[in-house]
């Protein structure tokens, strides 16, 4: 199978508004869940290299692509629209990968959806919001509200890679900061998602209800989830295993590189380490 081969598209029209999901391959489901103001896109080439292992499913979230209209965005509701984007596509059960805010999307999931969710990677998130973490929220809204889309991308890479990679590897950095510009129909619905990211929300009681295989996985130099976030994150969910990424800041999963996708790959699939 080609690293470019296209998904099959198809919009669900759920009870919170329409969801917009993409699916490739075949095989044992896999659920990928974006971050902020991303989408499928964000993906670039991972579903269709996944896609050699697994059915993979990556739905918009709320207020983004395909799945703009409807309810607000929320962390309960979206794991209620992955749910039922699974559901849909014909799986009564999925591994799941989330990252950043999709990683607190799969936690939301796994702990109040638990037969849905066999096994659990989140990448890059924490367990709960902080002081910090409403600052950081408030940056995002000041990038996303008073600078172009494009110029906001270009902000946002300089904390989501680490020195190291985005020096070795330039071309990446810029291909990534157009995979995360966010389109201007979209604006509203990334508002939305910054509001729900500056509510007090605490996973930690559903954290405590997970009970599938966790693999919860950290950059080591993140300036967005600090490692520490990560940690408690981890500490939250029974028996769950944590892996640190050396070097690493937000966008692990390009920063490790295959060595890391192919860990969380054969955890998600099952394979003993």
């Amino acid at each position: 199978m080609s690293s470019s081969t296209p998904p099959d598209l198809f919009t669900i029209p759920g009870p919170r508004g329409p969801v917009a999901v993409a699916r490739w391959g075949s095989g044992p489901p896999l659920l990928l869940l974006s971050g902020l103001g991303s989408g499928r896109k964000i993906w670039g080439e991972l579903p269709s290299l996944l896609a050699r292992r697994f059915t993979v499913i990556a739905p918009d979230n709320r207020g983004i692509g395909g799945s703009r209209e409807g309810e607000p965005f929320s962390l309960e509701g979206s794991a209620r629209d992955a749910a039922l984007a699974v559901r849909e596509c014909g799986f009564s059960s999925t591994a799941v990968l989330g990252v950043s805010l999709g990683g607190l999307i799969a936690c939301q999931l796994a702990g109040a959806h638990p037969g849905l969710v066999s096994r659990l990677a989140a990448v890059s998130c924490g367990a709960h919001n902080t002081p910090f973490n409403r600052r950081l929220a408030r940056f995002f809204e000041l990038i996303t509200t008073r600078m172009a889309p494009a110029e906001a991308a270009e902000c946002l890479m300089t904390f989501a890679f680490g020195a190291a990679f985005a020096d070795r590897f330039p071309g990446f950095v810029d291909q990534a900061a157009a995979l995360w510009t966010v389109e201007p129909e979209d604006l509203p619905g990334v508002a939305a998602q910054i509001t729900a990211l500056k509510d007090d929300w605490d996973l930690r009681p559903v954290l405590a209800a997970v009970t599938c295989p966790a693999l919860a996985v950290a950059g080591e130099l993140d300036p967005i989830v600090p490692l520490s976030a990560s940690q408690e994150l981890a500490a939250a969910i029974p028996g769950c295993r944590f892996r640190v990424v050396p070097g690493a800041a937000h966008s692990v999963l390009a920063e490790g590189g295959p060595v890391v996708i192919q860990e969380i790959s054969d955890f998600l699939a099952g394979v003993s380490a």
